[in-house]
């Protein structure tokens, strides 16, 4: 009911914020262009080989064996950026040897080929795999920088390349950091977002139960003293019609009490979405209403006895006091059913501090019940009496008889504990 209605909004609301995350290997997936790394890594190449062609070109006026070395390397760097993100490491190895090879050619763009392609390694692979191409390009440029020619390797060239590469590695650590961060964000958001999807189905499911067991209680409860007036009723109209009238009176009284149950129920669960103030539906029963309780059992012919030790536990103590009330109310149901030719029904209820005893015991010849059997009423007070953290016993006693004993332990902060 209420509780299923929230958590179907709390999924509803919820479903947009769930997607599949990556690892920091994997970029956070985006819309639009930004969601095909094909494109972008199509589009990169040619940010990188179109402005190194034109520079060859206006560089070297002549064809020759230097502008044809530049024409490779470009063609061969652009190449290997198209696989930066899938092979990145192999995108690096290419991209550094020919940035190596063509070291001495005039206006050469490897350096820069090789930087982007550090920059994936950072990204994609990981921070060690990145310090370790770092360190081994950067130690072969300053050997060949001290070993070689300047015409070959020019040391200043060699720095500059260096600093670009150390450079494109912190830019890459920083983003795959970056990533890192937000993704353990997102999949932060997404288990918050699952585990109070899975609090509010926890939730639902005991509002559920919970209104089983009142359903049961009041309904139960209701039909089996109707039922029992009825027949008695039926029975002695011939003979004693005032008898009768006064069992169909009370017949009356026990739907209307029923009815005034069931709208308390229902005023709870509605309470705050009706417009009414909170507090004004009708109290739950409690401990003081046993007498009047087993008077109505008593009145379809069951002969109940209450025995009352004790203090009762405060006011405030209301689920125990209703606790206390449904164990009674079951057991009375259960015997007004079941205990054929009971000769008493004894209700017992025991106050002390340091434990609250209910039992209810009758007499009577009972069928056996099958294992698995026992019916939704032993289910819900066992349910009801474990919130209160107490225990409930019920099975036949030996010889004949029905026995149903439930104990309360008072919790800590508990009124009736002090």
């Amino acid at each position: 009911m209420t509780g299923t209605g929230g958590s179907e909004r709390l999924q509803s609301s919820a479903e947009p914020a769930l997607f599949t995350l990556g690892s920091p290997e994997e970029p956070i997936r985006y819309g639009g262009w930004r969601s095909r790394p094909g494109i972008t890594d199509f589009l990169i190449s040619a940010a990188y080989a179109g402005p190194a062609l034109v520079t060859a070109a206006v560089v070297h006026e002549t064809i020759g064996p230097e502008f044809v070395l530049q024409l490779f390397a470009v063609v061969a760097s652009g190449t290997a950026l198209l696989f930066r993100r899938r092979a990145p490491m192999y995108s690096f190895a290419a991209t550094a040897g020919i940035m190596l090879l063509t070291f001495p050619a005039p206006a050469s763009f490897a350096a820069v080929a090789a930087a982007m392609a550090l920059y994936a390694v950072a990204v994609y692979r990981s921070p060690r795999h990145a310090a370790i191409a770092l360190a081994g390009t950067s130690g072969v440029l300053l050997l060949a920088a001290v070993l070689l020619p300047a015409s070959m390797v020019d040391p200043g060239q060699a720095g500059q390349a260096i600093a670009a590469l150390v450079i494109a590695a912190l830019i890459g650590f920083n983003v795959r950091s970056r990533r890192s961060y937000v993704a353990a964000l997102v999949d932060r958001a997404d288990r918050l977002v699952r585990e109070r999807q899975h609090l509010a189905s926890i939730a639902a499911a005991a509002e559920r139960n919970a209104i089983a067991r009142e359903m049961h209680d009041i309904v139960s409860h209701g039909l089996a003293v109707m039922i029992s007036l009825a027949h008695g009723s039926a029975e002695i109209a011939p003979s004693d019609p005032a008898r009768a009238a006064e069992a169909m009176r009370q017949v009356a009284a026990t739907g209307r009490a029923a009815v005034a149950d069931m709208r308390r129920m229902l005023g709870v669960l509605n309470e705050g979405n009706t417009g009414e103030p909170p507090g004004t539906v009708t109290p739950a029963p409690g401990v003081r209403e046993l007498p009047v309780l087993v008077e109505l059992f008593r009145s379809t012919g069951l002969p109940v006895v209450l025995r009352s030790a004790g203090i009762p536990p405060a006011d405030a103590d209301t689920g125990i006091q209703l606790a206390i009330y449904r164990v009674v109310q079951e057991g009375l149901t259960n015997a007004l059913r079941h205990a054929r030719e009971a000769s008493t029904v004894a209700v017992e209820v025991q106050f002390r501090a340091e434990e609250i005893t209910v039992s209810v015991i009758d007499d009577g010849q009972h069928d056996i019940i099958p294992a698995g059997h026992s019916g939704r009423g032993l289910v819900g007070m066992r349910e009801r009496v474990a919130l209160y953290g107490g225990t409930m016993e019920a099975g036949p006693m030996a010889g004949r008889g029905w026995s149903v004993t439930a104990r309360f332990v008072p919790q800590e902060g508990a009124s009736w504990s002090q």
